[in-house]
């Protein structure tokens, strides 16, 4: 009986046992789970937490992009309207010159039909005068009897002149009265018609005017919009400035370079012909001047020659030492006249220039890519320079600096290629 108590004793001891281990095990690994959960939590809470940061970087790259896209975008808007503007100004200036000459063609149309009706009125009383002196003198008097009763032949030769005469005015009063009345007519037609046309001018320029006045509201509405980017617009400004006294100083050694290399060249021929093909060259090059082509056919001024104020930094002036074209993607630089090619560049922040000498001119092609030609080329008016660089902030589009020299005199591009010159 001791013994089974004993053994009831031992097997419960060893059941407690391994229970309480058991028990111990279980709640280590509850507390391994727990902390385990809590730890993939932490790690899935960085990751949501980086990609979270992640996405707003991006977003704010992308905004920072989008605001350099629509900063470049507003800038060329606005030059856009200016140019606009411009043009829609000088076309109204031109339809009133036109209204002007018409209005003086109908006053002067006028005045010559009030003559011919005078003249008409004149005209016809006469003829009614020459009728009725001629039917009285046939119903008094045959014409023969008229000659015959002469008292000689000489008064009877008059009489039958006078006849002659008298029936020669009458059908010359008949002509005249008939003239007289086509070319009223003729003038009554064309008043209608100037008048016509001067009522369709003087709508088309009212329409115009409409559409002046709304771009220029357009143009005020982008200009105050964009007076909160003033910093950035400042910003690029600067950048743009940087850029481009650096591209002024390399054009300026270059073409000084030049001169000096030219010079150099003319005394080792000290050759007339030589010398008079130079004066010849520059003599048709002057000759050229307000025709040469566009140097980026199909593009727009957005950046005119000399001291300019910024569209949008009014207080703020910049100096172009050349003019800026601006076109779209794909635009192809083009000589504007026949020379040789005697310097290819680059300057950071400009890409690749070209500089075509002619005679003693020279023009200046910056902001290429693709060159497409190599120096000591000839070229002629028309043929490719080079690819102009495509601003991917910009929509693509591609802007081209140009200059014209006189050896190292910098010249007014805007007076020698057609159709850039400012109209006063």
């Amino acid at each position: 009986m001791m013994i089974k108590l004993m053994l009831a004793l031992i097997v419960g001891v060893g059941i407690s046992s391994s229970t309480s281990v058991w028990s111990q095990k279980k709640s280590a690994q509850t507390t391994k789970t727990k902390t385990s959960s809590k730890t993939s939590k932490s790690i899935n809470s960085l990751k949501n937490e980086q990609e979270k940061v992640q996405k707003n970087l991006k977003r704010a790259q992308d905004s920072l992009k989008n605001t350099q896209l629509s900063t470049k975008k507003a800038m060329r808007e606005v030059s856009r309207l200016d140019q606009g503007i411009e043009e829609r100004s000088r076309l109204i200036q031109n339809k009133n010159v036109e209204i002007q000459t018409l209005q003086e063609n109908i006053s002067s149309l006028e005045k010559d039909i009030l003559r011919l009706e005078l003249e008409y009125a004149s005209n016809k009383e006469k003829y009614v005068d020459l009728i009725y002196h001629a039917y009285v003198k046939n119903s008094s008097y045959s014409k023969l009897m008229f000659v015959l009763s002469a008292e000689s032949f000489s008064q009877a030769y008059r009489r039958f002149r006078y006849i002659q005469d008298f029936a020669s005015m009458r059908k010359s009063r008949a002509d005249e009265i008939g003239k007289n009345r086509d070319d009223l007519v003729a003038k009554r037609s064309q008043l209608t018609e100037q008048k016509a046309q001067s009522t369709l001018l003087v709508q088309e320029r009212e329409a115009e005017n409409q559409k002046l006045i709304e771009e220029k509201d357009e143009q005020n509405r982008l200009l105050v919009s964009l007076k909160n980017k003033e910093k950035e617009f400042a910003a690029e400004l600067a950048k743009q400035q940087a850029a481009a006294e650096k591209l002024d100083q390399k054009i300026k050694e270059l073409i000084e370079k030049e001169a000096e290399e030219a010079a150099k060249r003319m005394a080792k021929k000290n050759d007339e012909k030589a010398k008079n093909q130079v004066k010849t060259e520059n003599k048709a090059f002057e000759g050229s001047k307000g025709t040469l082509p566009s140097p980026l056919p199909g593009s727009h001024i957005t950046g005119r020659f000399g001291i300019q104020f910024h569209p949008v930094l009014r207080h703020v002036k910049t100096n172009n030492k050349g003019v800026y074209c601006t076109s779209e993607a794909g635009a192809v630089a083009k000589a504007v006249y026949e020379g040789e090619v005697t310097q290819l560049f680059s300057v950071p922040g400009s890409n690749t220039a070209v500089i075509v000498r002619h005679g003693n001119y020279l023009s200046v092609y910056s902001n290429l890519t693709k060159i497409f030609v190599r120096k000591g080329q000839k070229v002629m008016a028309g043929d490719r320079i080079g690819s102009v660089y495509e601003d991917e902030n910009d929509d693509n589009k591609t802007t081209l600096f140009f200059q014209i020299w006189k050896e190292k005199e910098l010249q007014n591009p805007e007076e020698w290629i057609k159709g850039w010159k400012r109209k006063q």
